[in-house]
């Protein structure tokens, strides 16, 4: 037995052990980056809702339409599975609060249809309906996501 054939099969074990290396750090940055986004998206949805509430007039409509920007990026981000773990667990649940909010709210219900502008407006929200309606706690009327033709 020479040196080379000791070579090879420490070189593979140590090749498998960098691996799961790498696969673990990979997976906890994974989960960090989730939990930071969710964090993020839970202060811009504060802000976001404190606005909307103390808002007036035409301010209102504007902070809803940004509200519901906001409620979009959420959607987006969820569906294209870049939250893992309790973070996506999370968001979902806040996904699902934030529907049973504005389905209830009167002023919501008034003004959302005048903020569908095109097909792609709120494309996102849609896709999210589309994909998980049966796991929603609430029904989420079609008006909302049906444009009208003029």
């Amino acid at each position: 037995m020479n040196t080379s054939d000791l070579i090879a099969p420490a070189s593979l074990v140590t090749a498998f052990v960098a691996l799961g290396v790498s696969w673990y750090a990979i997976r906890r940055a994974n989960r960090t980056t989730s939990a930071a986004t969710l964090v993020t998206l839970n202060e811009g949805f504060r802000q976001a809702w404190a606005r909307f509430f103390v808002a007036e007039g035409d301010k209102r409509r504007e902070e809803l339409a940004e509200l519901l920007n906001l409620f979009e990026i959420a959607c987006a981000i969820y569906l294209e599975k870049s939250l893992s773990g309790n973070s996506r667990t999370l968001m979902f649940e806040y996904i699902d609060s934030i529907l049973r909010i504005l389905v209830r709210n009167d002023y919501t219900n008034a003004e959302i249809t005048s903020l569908l502008e095109s097909e792609s407006t709120f494309i996102f929200i849609r896709k999210f309906l589309k994909q998980k309606a049966s796991g929603l706690s609430v029904t989420v009327p079609p008006k909302w996501y049906q444009v009208e033709s003029a």
